[in-house]
């Protein structure tokens, strides 16, 4: 087993250096904190229970515009409030015809 021995001031100073670092994390990111805060994002799995459908369904929807997603890599998200208004009704799963 190896024993490392650090003198207290550079712990110390590493220390110090730790924190100045996740201050200027904080400072950074506390702009952000509000929009992501504000906006809910579902994935795919989430989505399709809430609103009892299948994968495909859920699919189908996004094709169609009835709801609409990000894609961030390989994963697909959606926003609470719009799987929200369809639940309550207030979103037509089907266009109207004219």
């Amino acid at each position: 087993m190896e024993i490392t021995v650090l003198d207290i001031q550079i712990l110390k100073a590493l220390h110090r250096e730790v924190k100045e670092v996740s201050n200027l994390i904080a400072e950074m990111t506390t702009p952000y904190k509000a929009l992501q805060q504000a906006t809910k994002w579902l994935d795919q799995q989430e989505a399709c229970q809430l609103l009892n459908i299948s994968k495909r369904t859920l699919q189908t929807y996004r094709a169609k515009g009835i709801l609409g997603a990000t894609q961030i890599n390989r994963k697909t998200y959606f926003r609470l409030s719009e799987v929200e208004l369809i639940m309550q009704g207030e979103r037509p799963l089907k266009k109207q015809k004219k």
